[in-house]
């Protein structure tokens, strides 16, 4: 079967790669000049200035998604292509961390004590904002990680504090899944939660 398909950043890749494994002629068209939508390189070229100074040339990261160790059919996807993730990837523990050293840093422990030790630690964060959090996630997983369809991520965080929203919420939605939570799928954000929070050591890494 001959198939298109439009788009060649992850999405569109991780499909032609499928369909290409299961035997069909695929044709992959892209707008831009590079493929790999948000996840490329930008090569930046210039000339510098002052004494001594040369032209040089710099590849600059696109902006891509943060990516999570729970991406398991991310890191699949590489491994079928031939690449090692330790070549192209950096994995660290999960860091929300503003320059004045406030915000969420995880450790490289076992899920979900990684989680539970960075928010006991969170820098900048109040007890009541350490209660109400754990409080809250407690309750998506008792109610399975699951919300009404038409639910966005501010509604799902309603009884957190503006300072949970601002240091861990907006930054996930953002960096995550692109939206900001007024706007972001409360059931895709408690997918990432439940995957990364509870998916095993190295779930909640980030790969950068």
């Amino acid at each position: 079967m001959r198939v298109a398909i439009i788009g060649a950043g992850w999405s569109g890749l991780s499909c032609a790669i499928e369909a290409t494994q299961l035997g069909h002629n695929v044709t992959l068209y892209e707008a831009a000049r590079h493929l790999g939508g948000r996840a490329r390189a930008v090569p930046v070229t210039g000339t510098g200035t002052g004494t001594g100074t040369a032209n040089f040339s710099q590849p600059l990261d696109n902006g891509q998604h943060i990516l999570i160790g729970a991406y398991r059919d991310t890191l699949a996807m590489l491994q079928t292509v031939g690449l090692k993730e330790r070549d192209v990837l950096l994995r660290s523990p999960l860091a929300l961390k503003f320059p004045d050293q406030t915000g969420l840093q995880f450790g490289n422990w076992p899920s979900p004590f990684d989680a539970l030790a960075g928010i006991l630690n969170a820098g900048g964060w109040s007890w009541r904002d350490k209660f109400l959090l754990l409080r809250v996630t407690l309750g998506w997983r008792i109610a399975g990680f699951t919300c009404p369809a038409s639910t966005t991520v501010a509604q799902l965080c309603i009884g957190l504090t503006e300072r949970i929203i601002n240091d861990m919420i907006a930054p996930l939605c953002v960096s995550a899944l692109n939206t900001p939570a007024d706007r972001t799928s409360g059931q895709v954000f408690l997918h990432v939660m439940k995957d990364a929070l509870f998916g095993g050591q190295g779930s909640s890494n980030l790969l950068l």
